[in-house]
């Protein structure tokens, strides 16, 4: 019988027996190197580091079985509007700008996963927008001018972009003190 249903994100063809997967495995005895070998042999052709939403059915004879769904909304989203970091603020202070196509876009990758089969793209779309406003991001036709440049800024930079972001708010908030 099945002991539960376990989530967690896991970098694609990257993952190995750390911390992070290790909290989750060791609690249900599955071997963390099988899961990993497994993880990796099914995703070889995901970018690296692509962190992909899995789910771990275990069961009471210790074997297992995990499918895998695309990544967050929000990880699409700030990849394709450039921002280091998302609004704090919803739409009261916008950080970036989307257009319609590109929403759906990721509405289609979306539609692949098991949860959202059968599920009308026009209904993804609108979910998608909602998520965008919650992070600052504004979702037009076109772009808007003063964000037309955000295409300058390579994608694999983001995450280093976010760390010197991360630092330098630390920093002013131990000279505020």
């Amino acid at each position: 019988s099945i002991v539960g249903h376990f989530r967690m994100n896991v970098p694609a063809a990257v993952a190995k027996p750390s911390p992070s997967i290790g909290q989750c495995l060791g609690q249900l005895g599955i071997n963390m190197v099988a899961f990993c070998k497994e993880f990796n042999a099914r995703t070889p052709k995901v970018r690296p580091e692509v962190p992909l939403q899995v789910t771990l059915i275990p069961f009471t004879d210790n074997s297992w079985k995990f499918y895998m769904r695309s990544p967050p909304v929000h990880w699409f989203t700030r990849r394709v509007a450039r921002s280091p970091r998302c609004g704090d603020k919803g739409l009261n202070k916008p950080v970036s700008n989307i257009t319609l196509k590109e929403v759906y876009h990721i509405a289609k990758v979306k539609q692949m996963d098991p949860q959202n089969i059968g599920v009308p793209i026009h209904v993804l779309c609108r979910s998608i927008i909602g998520t965008c406003r919650a992070q600052g991001i504004l979702v037009t036709k076109d772009l808007l001018p003063q964000y037309i440049n955000r295409d300058d800024v390579p994608v694999r930079d983001l995450d280093a972009l976010q760390k010197l972001e991360r630092q330098r708010n630390k920093s002013q908030k131990r000279k505020g003190k």
